[in-house]
C-alpha cells in the first residue's frame, strides 16, 4: 500500500511539473526526466530496502535535470503558411502585328485574355466571325463580341 501511495503521488508530481509550453521543452524535459528519475530511483531504492523513497528522491532529480536538459533543446519555430497568391494574368501587349495579321488580346470573363486575330483586307481589317474594321478596333469594341 505504500508503495502505491507513492508511486500515484510521483505520477501527480510529475503531471504537475510537466506543463504545455509551446515555446520550450522544460516541461517534456522534466515530465521524461521525473518518470526516467522515479523509475531508476525506485530500482535503486528497492535494493536498499525502501523504494517509496528512492522513487521520490529519482523523480525530484529526474525532473530537475530534465528540465534543465529540456530547456537547452530547442523546439523548431511554426511558420503560418503564406497564403496561396493566384496569378493573375499580366496586361500582355493589347495589340501585336505580324505580316497582314494583327492580334488583340481581349479580356475575357474567366479573368484570362482571348486572343482576336484580324486579317488586314484592304485598308481595314476582318474579325474572325467576318465583322469589317475600318482600323484597328480597340479592346473594349472587341469585347463585346469576344470577352464571354
Amino acid at each position: 500500500m505504500k508503495t502505491c501511495f507513492y508511486s500515484l503521488t510521483m505520477i501527480v508530481l510529475i503531471a504537475a511539473l510537466s506543463g504545455c509550453n509551446p515555446y520550450n521543452n522544460e516541461g517534456e524535459g522534466a515530465a521524461t526526466g521525473g518518470a526516467l528519475g522515479a523509475l531508476a530511483g525506485g530500482i535503486i531504492g528497492h535494493q536498499s530496502h525502501d523504494t517509496g523513497a528512492g522513487m521520490l528522491i529519482g523523480g525530484a532529480l529526474g525532473a530537475v535535470t530534465g528540465a534543465a536538459v529540456g530547456s537547452q533543446i530547442q523546439k523548431p519555430v511554426y511558420e503560418e503558411p503564406a497564403p496561396a497568391v493566384v496569378a493573375q494574368p499580366s496586361a500582355p501587349p493589347s495589340v501585336s502585328y505580324s505580316g497582314d495579321t494583327a492580334t488583340v488580346n481581349v479580356p475575357n470573363a474567366s479573368g484570362g485574355y482571348t486572343a482576336v486575330v484580324l486579317k488586314r483586307s484592304g485598308n481595314g481589317y476582318l474579325g474572325p466571325q467576318g465583322e469589317y474594321y475600318d482600323q484597328i478596333p480597340s479592346t473594349e469594341q472587341l469585347q463585346a463580341m469576344y470577352g464571354r
